[in-house]
C-alpha cells in the first residue's frame, strides 16, 4: 500500500462543498479524517481533470448489479473514513447539510496498491 500526501479540504461556514483538491496523482482509495461537523452525510465527488465536472462515485455490487452511492453514514464526524474513489486525482468533499459555526477542515490522503 502506498500513501499519498495529506491534503486539506475545507468546507466554509454555511457551506456544503469544499474547493477542488488535487491529490497529485490518481488513487483507488481515499482516507478522510472527518472533523466534528453539524449532522450530515459526506460524499466525495470526483472529476477527470482539474476544473472538470464533478460527479458522485457509485460502486456496482457484482452479486445483483445494483449501484450503491459512496456516502458516509449520517453523523457528527470525529471519525476517519476509508472510501473508494476509483482511480481519480481530483476530488471535493461535500456535506448533505450546511456547516455552521465556522469552517470545517477535512484531511484527505490518497491510497493505491
Amino acid at each position: 500500500m502506498i500513501l499519498g500526501e495529506w491534503k486539506t479540504a475545507t468546507i466554509a461556514s454555511g457551506g456544503v462543498l469544499s474547493a477542488e483538491v488535487n491529490l497529485g496523482r490518481p488513487y483507488e482509495t481515499l482516507l478522510i479524517v472527518i472533523p466534528t461537523i453539524d449532522s450530515a452525510q459526506i460524499t466525495i465527488p470526483v472529476a477527470e481533470k482539474s476544473g472538470g465536472t464533478f460527479q458522485e462515485v457509485y460502486v456496482t455490487n457484482p452479486a445483483d448489479g445494483g449501484d450503491k452511492k459512496v456516502i458516509s453514514a449520517l453523523g457528527t464526524g470525529g471519525t476517519t473514513w476509508v472510501a473508494p474513489i476509483g482511480g481519480f486525482q481530483f476530488i471535493e468533499v461535500k456535506a448533505s447539510a450546511a456547516q455552521t459555526g465556522g469552517a470545517r477542515a477535512f484531511r484527505v490522503c490518497g491510497v493505491r496498491s
